[in-house]
């Protein structure tokens, strides 16, 4: 018997529409390291995962949310976060490029790696729909703005080391 699953991890049209979900919640905050945005969408796709992340003591309370959206586990063995995590990678530049073709996002801050939301109008419908889903999820929205606005990405708490989704015992501090 063969089973068909969809795994909206590795479809580079879900990561466009979940990147553009945090372009609306990124759109007032400092430009960000493209790295910085694949973890937060990491989180985004996979909130029940944010058990496993190293959060600072004021934080700790969020971990609660892995609870709330357990029901969104994907049926069937999951690879480890790591390895997800790098399989994402190329949906995920996919995703950026082509929204940075389309004046989404900056596109020569994000040839330097850089996150920088433009002012461009999303249409209509879509932009409704981004709400909609932003406004049933707003606690993980609130959660993603915190860690994009006060967790470094790189360094010993930053969050390629909290979330040990990458490697940064080589990164520039």
């Amino acid at each position: 018997m063969n089973q068909l699953v969809f795994q909206p991890a590795l479809d580079p049209l879900h990561a466009a529409f979940r990147i553009l979900r945090l372009r609306s919640i990124l759109s007032e905050s400092p430009p960000l390291h493209v790295e910085h945005v694949r973890i937060l969408d990491f989180f985004l796709l996979f909130p029940f995962r944010i058990r496993s992340l190293r959060l600072a003591p004021s934080h700790q309370h969020y971990k609660a949310l892995a609870e709330k959206y357990a029901h969104l586990a994907p049926y069937g063995e999951q690879p480890d976060s790591e390895l997800l995590f790098e399989r994402m990678k190329p949906m995920q530049i996919a995703a950026l490029e082509t929204l940075a073709l389309r004046g989404y996002i900056d596109e020569g801050s994000f040839k330097a790696g850089i996150f920088k939301p433009t002012q461009n109008e999303i249409p209509i419908e879509l932009a409704d729909r981004i709400s909609r889903i932003n406004y049933e999820q707003s606690d993980l929205v609130d959660f993603l703005r915190i860690l994009a606005t006060g967790y470094d990405v790189s360094g010993e708490n930053g969050l390629k080391a909290r979330s040990q989704l990458m490697d940064s015992r080589y990164d520039a501090i």
